[in-house]
């Protein structure tokens, strides 16, 4: 039976802004205040285009296999795994740094199930990976991407698309059909209501039919909402 579930790293598990911020201090040589919270970077932090592009050439070259994991980023798998799900990682970095990301996420998610679709890749990109994959629920922080996965709906692709919302500014809005949480451990809750409603929870053990972690409350489907 069906349990896929698809994973952005950068955001969700693995904490890209302050360790691409902690690569541009090393890179120019000084301290780089955050100055906006809009989501581009040389915005973000005050940068010309060329400092960013150097950061950038920098991190590109060995800084993919450093990126930390966030303190949530193994109990967010691991209930997941717990529900019967299979967990991909679905990422928008390219493919040569695969195995750099396979190292930053320490065993969590096996490098056979990492999907790279590419660093400058368009939302609809990882909508068409969890096409292929059948997956059943999907957590991004990227509005864009939650919103052509939810948009895939209507096809059978992904029945529950969440987006964790980091509060960055100068993003398209969460549509319709997008969840919106701003605690990443909200979206297992999620996955075993939708899981639950349609047949598909695996039985644990210790755990009789229908119990479990309690129904997630208050989380409107799109920010904005009437």
């Amino acid at each position: 039976m069906n349990r896929i579930v698809a994973l952005d790293v950068d955001g969700v598990l693995a904490d890209f802004d302050a360790h691409w911020r902690q690569c541009a201090e090393q890179v120019l040589g000084r301290v780089v205040p955050q100055v906006h919270e809009d989501h581009q970077l040389r915005t973000r932090y005050g940068l010309t285009r060329q400092e960013c592009d150097a950061v950038w050439r920098a991190y590109h070259d060995d800084e993919w296999s450093r990126l930390p994991l966030y303190a949530h980023a193994a109990d967010l798998i691991y209930a997941l795994e717990d529900l019967g799900c299979t967990v991909w990682a679905v990422t928008s970095i390219d493919v040569r740094h695969r195995a750099a990301r396979a190292e930053s996420l320490a065993g969590l998610i096996p490098s056979g199930r990492i999907i790279c679709v590419g660093h400058a890749a368009p939302a609809g990109a990882k909508a068409n990976v969890l096409r292929d994959l059948c997956a059943v629920a999907f957590l991004d922080d990227h509005p864009a991407n939650a919103n052509a996965a939810a948009a895939s709906m209507p096809l059978g692709t992904v029945s529950l698309s969440v987006l964790l919302d980091r509060g960055y500014q100068g993003l398209e809005a969460p549509e319709c059909g997008v969840t919106v949480i701003d605690d990443p451990m909200d979206f297992p809750v999620l996955v075993e209501s939708l899981l639950k409603r349609t047949g598909r929870i695996a039985p644990r053990e210790g755990f009789a039919p229908g119990e479990g972690l309690a129904p997630c409350k208050g989380l409107a489907p799109c920010k904005g909402a009437a």
